[in-house]
């Protein structure tokens, strides 16, 4: 695996050298991913979703969840001295039950929300490629990386803020 990332890492460097030298060769970055989470659509999904009262409902739960469990710790650290072994040992399996019960609630938000980016990406990747490949027929690009790829990328040379607009005026 790591000989192919560094082979990887060879050949972008070898690419990048060679457009360096011909200075006919346009070269840009994007970030797709990026682009689409920053839409308009994407805005909207996201705060549809937090402010759905079934997600509400569950962050407010592993608040309230949390809360428990700090005040369970806060009792048990200004009173565990005074516990016996067993009161000990029952606080301990209340609160592992409660940390429990949080990172459940956590798990689930996490869930809901990764179901929502999945949605968006599923929505809009195939309208942001058809966009991108605009942009690069538009200024006859010859090679554009994932800015993630890129060491330095000028203003000019990033394409995702120009993605974004046009998937906004897509809708």
């Amino acid at each position: 695996m790591f000989k192919f990332a560094k082979a990887g890492a060879i050949l972008l460097v070898g690419l990048l050298f060679a457009g360096a030298a011909s200075a006919q060769t346009k070269v840009a970055v994007v970030n797709i991913q990026a682009a689409i989470m920053s839409t308009e659509k994407a805005s909207a999904k996201i705060n549809a979703l937090k402010t759905s009262s079934e997600y509400s409902q569950l962050q407010n739960s592993a608040e309230n969840i949390r809360a428990e469990v700090q005040k369970m710790a806060e009792d048990a650290q200004k009173n565990g001295v005074t516990w016996s072994e067993e009161k000990k040992a029952e606080e301990q399996r209340k609160m592992n039950f409660k940390r429990s019960d949080f990172e459940t609630a956590v798990k689930k938000l996490r869930a809901m929300e990764g179901q929502a980016v999945q949605d968006l990406q599923k929505d809009l990747l195939p309208k942001a490629k058809e966009a991108l490949e605009a942009v690069i027929k538009e200024r006859k690009l010859d090679l554009v990386l994932d800015a993630s790829a890129a060491v330095y990328a000028g203003d000019g040379a990033n394409l995702t803020e120009e993605l974004v607009k046009r998937l906004n005026a897509a809708k």
